[in-house]
């Protein structure tokens, strides 16, 4: 739960007894930290840690003023269209919400320690320990030499296994989250055409190549992906994969930093169901300067019996919504993920909780919303201008990163 300004007060060295029957932090409001706030708001957090009382207590004026309105917490999946794993984690009740304004009015008591929760499950934030960490060969410094201020840099790594093996899990393990647009990883059909040192990184275009599958991808605020048991993502034996990095030239002094970013696994040596990651999204995205309700769309004709596990949205910074549906034959409708609004600093994965299934003869459709006008807070254009599909954190992009099972045969 990311607050957009800190209020210059200073904690609190006492608080009141709590009324009898008003929440206190210890009883109420810290459960709910530890649900839903701490992936961002903890200590090596992207924003600024909630792990001291005093903190919290100091900031209960603006977290209510934050929940109430619904700019904290950021933009998740809508869980009612198809709930999935740990949706409590970025969505917060009407409850919890009232919760927060019920202390917040009774002046912020602390209440008993003793009636603190145990330790918080750290299981959305980290699936360590891995099977297989992969990192970039050496830490390397972005170049932001051209005018649009992205680098795209790949490192090809040596998975090291001898047998089949399969992915069950995975995460992106970020090094320098300040300059880290997004990650993904890809598996290469054959490196003959990669530069000789390409484990020590080379450019890469950010679509990456045409003999490239996608494993995972990432962006800020993203949460692990991980499969159901029987299903995986199959590595060949010696298998190599491309980590792409995209950095994006955000704040002076940019072309400074430093990352060695990686990937953490987790494998199995057998699955029943072969997964994989398929790239979905219209590219003919164009959007007019001024324009708050711009939309781009496609439509796949799938052609196989196969389960939906996953989804990960991913738009740029003027996105404001984004759907993708299951059109079946007979006119009826599944709904797979939507959001009715979009922060790039917090694209989660929907991990579903129960597959959606897909059959010849239906139709993946996918919408994103933008919002290219003065008044978008992530506008970066003054005055606004025309917004086309592109690789750079100042273009476009509209993709649905669908994680689809089949039966192995």
């Amino acid at each position: 739960m990311l607050l957009l300004a800190l209020f210059a007060c200073d904690p609190k060295d006492e608080t009141p007894a709590p009324a009898e029957d008003s929440p206190t932090y210890y009883a109420d409001v810290r459960p709910i930290l530890d649900t839903t706030c701490a992936r961002c708001h903890a200590d090596g957090g992207i924003a600024f840690s909630m792990d001291d009382p005093a903190t919290v207590v100091s900031m209960a004026t603006a977290m209510k003023t934050a929940v109430q309105s619904g700019r904290m917490p950021p933009p998740a999946p809508d869980p009612s269209c198809r709930d999935y794993a740990s949706s409590d984690r970025f969505v917060l009740s009407d409850a919890d919400k009232a919760t927060i304004a019920a202390w917040a009015d009774a002046d912020a008591p602390l209440g008993d320690a003793a009636d603190a929760p145990g330790p918080r499950d750290e299981s959305l934030v980290s699936l360590a320990p891995y099977d297989l960490e992969l990192w970039a060969a050496q830490p390397y410094t972005p170049s932001f030499a051209t005018a649009d201020g992205n680098d795209y840099r790949c490192f090809l790594l040596d998975v090291g296994n001898t047998d089949r093996t399969w992915i069950r899990g995975m995460q992106a393990l970020i090094d320098n989250s300040r300059i880290v647009h997004h990650v993904v990883l890809f598996q290469p059909d054959g490196v003959d055409d990669l530069p000789a040192d390409a484990h020590d990184g080379f450019a890469c275009s950010g679509l990456g190549q045409g003999n490239w599958s996608t494993l995972g991808a990432w962006g800020p605020g993203a949460n692990p992906t991980v499969l159901p048991d029987g299903m995986g993502i199959r590595l060949e034996p010696a298998a190599q994969v491309i980590l792409q990095m995209h950095y994006f030239d955000s704040f002076d002094g940019a072309d400074a930093e430093v990352d060695q970013s990686g990937y953490g696994l987790l494998l199995t040596d057998s699955v029943t169901h072969e997964a994989v990651n398929y790239a979905a999204g219209p590219t003919n995205i164009s959007v007019a300067a001024g324009d708050a309700e711009g939309v781009a769309r496609s439509t796949i004709n799938w052609p196989t019996n196969a389960q939906v596990l996953a989804v990960w949205p991913h738009m740029h910074l003027l996105g404001s919504g984004f759907e993708e549906t299951v059109i079946h034959a007979d006119g009826t409708e599944t709904c797979l993920l939507k959001m009715n609004a979009w922060d790039f600093h917090n694209q989660v994965t929907a991990n579903f909780l129960e597959p959606a299934t897909l059959v010849p003869g239906d139709r993946v459709k996918i919408r994103c919303d933008f919002d290219n006008s003065a008044e978008n807070p992530f506008q970066y254009s003054d005055p606004p201008e025309d917004v086309r599909f592109g690789e750079g954190t100042q273009d476009e992009m509209c993709f649905g990163f669908t994680l689809v099972a089949t039966p192995v045969e």
